[in-house]
């Protein structure tokens, strides 16, 4: 009986000491937690970027062929729904400046990152792309973001 005793309080001072090792990890953990949200919070209004990625790429097995058609992917990131890129395959001459002649409206998709999809018919042996991102979201223009808005981006394809 006396073995059972002593047994039971040995269990009983073991479990004791694993509460207190429980207890002080919680409390690390509580203060580790609560710096990082302060440091959060420093950037909870700010988009924070290294760079900015722009890539035009084929999709769907795309070739640059004559008289087929191209399927393109134009990504820009950062991607903020809001934004939209206007695209073309000509420059408006008639206007002032580096414009798209008869631009059509890119938009992305949820879940697409940024990926700005289109599709062009092939008739010669080089075709221009032609991408202006246009930024609506309101914080991307009040930061950094903003040097993108409106800028032409262009890119083309050589028949092989």
């Amino acid at each position: 009986m006396d073995k059972i005793y002593i047994l039971l309080l040995l269990i009983l001072i073991t479990s004791c000491k694993n509460q207190t090792e429980f207890k002080n990890r919680i409390n690390q953990l509580q203060t580790q937690n609560d710096s990082l949200k302060s440091e959060l919070k420093k950037y909870e209004n700010k988009y924070v970027f290294d760079r900015v990625m722009i890539k035009h790429y084929p999709i769907k097995g795309s070739q640059v062929k004559k008289g087929t058609k191209y399927y393109g992917e134009f990504v820009f990131v950062s991607d903020v729904r809001d934004d939209f890129v206007m695209f073309g395959t000509e420059r408006d001459e008639s206007k002032q400046g580096f414009e798209i002649k008869n631009p059509i409206t890119l938009k992305t998709k949820k879940g697409d990152s940024g990926a700005y999809r289109f599709e062009i018919d092939i008739v010669n042996d080089t075709t221009n792309l032609i991408f202006k991102p246009l930024l609506n979201n309101k914080l991307s223009l009040k930061h950094q973001n903003a040097g993108y808005n409106g800028v032409i981006i262009s890119d083309y394809l050589i028949v092989k």
